[in-house]
């Protein structure tokens, strides 16, 4: 359950995430990263729905595969994430319905361009080419004339009142932080754009959610 939204061209990547993760009833329970870089690939990846699937898909890429760049990884992937969708199953208790997608941006080691991949659950994880452009998740208008970063704020203030009046089973929780990483040949750089108004009141109830969970 988040907030991306992207932008692509073939010199550079923007990948916007916001940072809160709530429990499958909707009640926060911490913030986190959502977005992960992965230099020696080049390469940055990105993960919504199920909470720990992308950080442990992040850890085997880095820990467990020798892999040329972002298109050789992309030969290995739905094969990967399916294995390891299946040995998270048994820790789905109380969120059945959560899906996840996992998305690469990175330079092609072929081409030099910038490719991206998305890779959903419910599709088994097949590899899907994304063409470059902008792109948000979940839904929202784009208006004409947007700025990437500056317009990243209303897009996701714009996401969170639509999902407000989604039904509580399939609202789609963003708030916490906004975090953005910026790919480029010549680097990768991460700024905290901005703080939602409700950023302390999720933060004492994660806190809260902690504690009772653990004592």
């Amino acid at each position: 359950m988040s907030s991306l939204i992207f932008f692509t061209d073939v010199d550079q990547a923007f990948v916007a995430t916001d940072t809160l993760a709530v429990r499958p009833d909707g009640s926060p329970v911490l913030f986190t990263s959502k977005a992960l870089i992965c230099p020696h690939l080049r390469m940055v990846m990105a993960g919504t729905g199920l909470l720990g699937m992308s950080t442990k898909w992040f850890a085997q890429i880095n820990d467990h595969m020798a892999v040329k760049g972002i298109d050789n990884l992309d030969f290995h992937t739905p094969d990967a994430l399916n294995s390891l969708w299946d040995s998270l199953q048994s820790d789905l208790d109380g969120a059945e319905g959560i899906t996840t997608t996992i998305y690469h941006f990175g330079f092609s080691e072929e081409t030099g361009e910038i490719h991206s991949y998305a890779y959903r659950s419910e599709k088994d994880f097949e590899s899907e080419r994304l063409p470059h452009g902008v792109a948000v998740k979940p839904e929202c208008a784009v208006p004409d004339g947007w700025e990437f970063p500056a317009d990243i704020r209303s897009l996701m203030e714009e996401q969170r009142k639509i999902q407000r009046k989604q039904p509580s089973g399939e609202r789609i929780y963003i708030g916490g932080e906004i975090q953005a990483i910026h790919l480029t040949k010549h680097g990768t750089s991460v700024n905290m754009i901005d703080q939602f108004d409700d950023h302390e009141d999720m933060l004492e109830a994660a806190f809260l959610n902690h504690w009772i969970d653990n004592r």
